[in-house]
């Protein structure tokens, strides 16, 4: 791969904070004593982009954006949650939620440990850079 690229890619990318977004989902519910819901009822999903649609979905950078979906069980509409993205060359990123507030949002969750930011606010995670499809 080429240094620019650096093995993140956009589905990459996508696959990662949605599967990040989807665990901090479910903690949040347990916080907020709403029902229960699994990782696989969410489904949740993120389509990435870079900057504009003249710039390549690739690499590191402070300018991705992702729209993260996801079902709730029962609920007919589907929920979205903006974010930007900064990853780094490493594959590490950092979301910062950017609306609707009321996802995403800074506001104070009750946990056993006393009142924390909401955790759908903003988290890191890693984009998978090497490819775990089996060769062959």
């Amino acid at each position: 791969t080429s240094a620019t690229g650096s093995g993140i890619e956009q589905d990459k990318v996508q696959r990662s904070v949605a599967t990040a977004f989807a665990h901090l989902y479910r903690m949040q519910t347990d916080q907020l004593h709403r029902p229960s819901v699994t990782e696989a009822q969410l489904k949740a999903a993120a389509t990435c982009d870079k900057g504009s649609t003249r710039v390549a979905a690739q690499g590191p950078g402070n300018d991705w954006r992702c729209v993260v979906t996801w079902h709730l069980p029962g609920v007919e509409a589907t929920g979205q949650a903006i974010y930007q993205l900064d990853v780094t060359p490493d594959g590490r990123f950092m979301a910062d939620g950017d609306g609707p507030k009321e996802v995403n949002g800074y506001f104070l969750v009750r946990t056993p440990e006393g009142d924390a930011p909401n955790p759908l606010w903003q988290f890191d995670g890693n984009v998978e850079l090497l490819d775990t499809t089996p060769k062959g």
